[in-house]
């Protein structure tokens, strides 16, 4: 796993803010984090790139790379295929997927160096709701 933080994250306390992050998705020099996002997605073949949002503030990226033994054997070449990485409707997309998100995750699904799928994972926590026992759900 690969945490990335940037020193612009600091800044803010709590992590970088995800509304801004949504905002600034047309421009092209945009917020850090979604440069380091973008970079991440380029050298993933195989794997996930969860985005961790708290308080609507991204506060961690995980990248998680599986690899096929053929692979690490070097039988099956592992090259990036930039054809699946539309990168402005990426990044469009995934600044889509931020906004709004105060609790959860958007993870980033690539296969064979092209992007599968964005799964948006919302959290919500019932502090009013309480189970069999007493505590919460």
């Amino acid at each position: 796993m690969i945490i990335v933080r940037h020193k612009s994250e600091r800044k803010v306390a709590g992590g970088f803010p995800a509304a801004s992050a949504a905002a600034a998705a047309s421009d092209s020099h945009g917020p850090p984090i979604l440069d380091s996002v973008m970079d991440l997605l380029r050298k993933t073949y195989h794997g996930q790139i969860a985005i961790v949002t708290q308080n609507h503030r991204v506060v961690q990226v995980e990248r998680k790379e599986n690899f096929d033994p053929e692979e690490l054997s070097g039988l099956i070449p592992l090259a990036l295929n930039e054809d699946g990485l539309n990168l402005p409707v990426v990044r469009k997309r995934i600044t889509e997927a931020l906004r709004g998100l105060e609790f959860g995750q958007v993870i980033l699904v690539v296969k064979k160096g092209r992007l599968d799928r964005i799964e948006r994972l919302l959290k919500e926590r019932y502090a009013t709701l309480q189970g069999v026992y007493g505590d919460g759900i």
